[in-house]
């Protein structure tokens, strides 16, 4: 299929590192040891021998949405391509836990849909969240998925962006950071003072994002985009009124070469119960610091590129 929309899937997924798990054994697996919870089941306390009583339901139980969800078909898998390595004499990030300048990539493969948070725990759908999943995806499987922000070359929405397997560098300054992203040349500018480095006066495709530091931990809320987006590519949905909370922090292993983190919590109680938080990691690329030019419009202003390719207006909700 020859489209924005299709070009998006492929491209990312050919451009991957290590993906999140979704199931719980593997969530399990990624957190501390002294964690109350995993992959949505509670551990025993310290001295305990049995299991769960007689008669009670092994496994989390599902809401009717919930439901609705997981009876979707499997979104396509994430890969791992090859990379191009870290050169040894590479320049490191920046020693400052508060300055996170410099060229990342995310370092997972691109997951097609987010149905989990970052314990493997279900997404708290609303039914209206996930009546709009569904169709998304039952329209992809059909042959004639919808129109979106990517397929039409508007800015995706800051989640998409940072989830395709393209470099950003991010830039910064006293009162704000942007992040300039290879993939549609997208840009992502965070105010860390409205007062003086003011948000712009109409919402954004991106939204409007503030951020503060937390220690070292850099706090940015969206909110205010100019419509609905999509948080990936399946269709994983947050309203236009939704809010995008990103902690985002360089961890420096000891040994190692420090990484990005960015947990995201999404607040949205038009398409989700409550909130719920999903986490990237992306790797440190100096080397990939000059970027391939990448045309958007060539997708579908091309006259030799069919400009259907069978997507379809979305119904409005």
């Amino acid at each position: 299929m020859a489209s924005r929309f299709s070009s998006s899937i492929w491209r990312a997924g050919d451009v991957a590192a290590v993906i999140l798990a979704l199931t719980p054994a593997l969530a399990f697996a990624q957190q501390a040891p002294d964690s109350p919870q995993a992959g949505g089941q509670l551990r025993l306390p310290p001295g305990a021998t049995t299991g769960p009583l007689s008669g009670m339901p092994l496994g989390p139980v599902l809401t009717p949405a919930q439901k609705v969800v997981a009876a979707l078909p499997p979104s396509a898998p994430g890969v791992l391509p090859p990379r191009p390595p870290l050169p040894k004499d590479a320049a490191m990030p920046p020693a400052d836990p508060r300055d996170l300048q410099g060229t990342w990539v995310h370092n997972q493969p691109l997951l097609f849909r987010s149905q989990a948070d970052m314990y493997g725990v279900a997404a708290p759908y609303t039914m209206a969240g996930a009546k709009v999943l569904e169709r998304r995806v039952n329209s992809l499987k059909a042959g004639k998925p919808f129109i979106n922000a990517s397929a039409i070359c508007r800015p995706p929405g800051p989640q998409w962006q940072r989830d395709l397997n393209f470099p950003f560098l991010i830039v910064q300054a006293k009162d704000h950071i942007e992040v300039i992203f290879e993939e549609y040349h997208g840009r992502w500018y965070i105010s860390l003072d409205p007062l003086g480095a003011g948000l712009p006066a109409e919402k954004q495709y991106m939204g409007r994002s503030v951020g503060h530091w937390d220690g070292s931990t850099l706090v940015v809320e969206t909110k205010d985009f100019k419509q609905a987006i999509w948080l990936d590519v399946d269709g994983t949905p947050l309203s236009a009124d939704g809010t995008l909370i990103q902690r985002i922090r360089k961890v420096a292993d000891a040994g190692q070469v420090p990484y990005m983190e960015i947990v995201t919590t999404i607040v949205d109680p038009t398409y989700y119960t409550a909130p719920w938080s999903i986490v990237r990691t992306f790797g440190w690329a100096p080397h990939q610091a000059v970027f391939a030019e990448y045309n958007c419009e060539e997708q579908v202003g091309d006259p030799s590129v069919n400009t259907d390719a069978g997507l379809v207006p979305e119904p409005a909700d």
